[in-house]
């Protein structure tokens, strides 16, 4: 099950101050996802000198998602590292993002034009930062609370995004910012669970501090996930709008 699609502005301002996920497109999210090379995406992700790789085991706790690999994934045959079970996220794509970077494109065609519209229709932050999140097969970035609102954009392959419905009734603000490990609750049924299936083009909007895990395949997903520090659906005159 998952919430009504947001598709305008009116209801996408709403949307912002809860915690509760939706799909986003029509004009909150109007754009043509291009294609991206999964061989030149995975060798410039594993190189990538700021990238964070992971065994992606599937969990109940995000260290999970964090344990070091039982392979040298760099060190395979890339037609090998396409496949292999791993999972990165490289924060400051760098060379990724410049010319005839890996995702070039989607900078110009993607996060540019997304964060040039909503600026444009009086939504506030103070910064936001392009990052990608590559699950290998069955890999899973595991249960865990963001410190931003983030629009997450399926770039290749399938991910399942995972939310809750009444997220306060299972994790109350003054829980998720305490330190410590954020775990699943083992009692979560199916019917608290919202589940959005994310196909190459679509978009969702996964809100500031909303728990959430995702879930590749039996392939190899990738997705954009623009992160925003401090959204706000008016303009706010101390907001810095940094584009990072």
């Amino acid at each position: 099950m998952e919430t009504q699609p947001i598709t305008n502005f009116s209801e996408f301002r709403e949307a912002i101050p809860k915690l509760v996920a939706h799909r986003v497109g029509g004009e909150v999210f109007p754009f043509a996802v291009p294609e991206t090379d999964l061989l030149q995406v995975t060798e410039e992700a594993r190189t990538h000198p700021q990238a964070r790789i992971g065994q992606g085991e599937r969990a109940d706790r995000f260290s999970a998602t964090l344990k070091t690999p039982e392979v040298d994934f760099q060190a395979l045959p890339l037609e090998e590292a396409i496949k292999a079970p791993i999972h990165i996220t490289v924060f400051q794509l760098g060379s990724m993002r410049e010319k005839c970077g890996a995702l070039a494109e989607v900078i110009e065609q993607i996060y540019l034009p997304v964060t040039s519209l909503w600026k444009d229709q009086g939504l506030s932050w103070q910064k936001v930062l392009p990052i990608l999140f590559f699950s290998g097969p069955n890999c899973s970035t595991n249960y865990h609370c963001d410190p931003t609102g983030v629009l997450v954009v399926q770039l290749f392959g399938r991910k399942c995004y995972h939310s809750l419905k009444e997220p306060e009734k299972w994790c109350p603000l003054d829980l998720q910012e305490a330190d410590g490990e954020e775990v699943k609750p083992a009692d979560l049924k199916d019917s608290d669970i919202l589940s959005f299936e994310l196909n190459p083009g679509q978009a969702l909007w996964s809100p500031w501090h909303a728990p959430h895990w995702v879930d590749a395949y039996d392939e190899t997903a990738y997705t954009l996930s623009i992160a925003f520090w401090d959204m706000a659906p008016n303009p706010d005159p101390a907001a810095k709008m940094e584009l990072l």
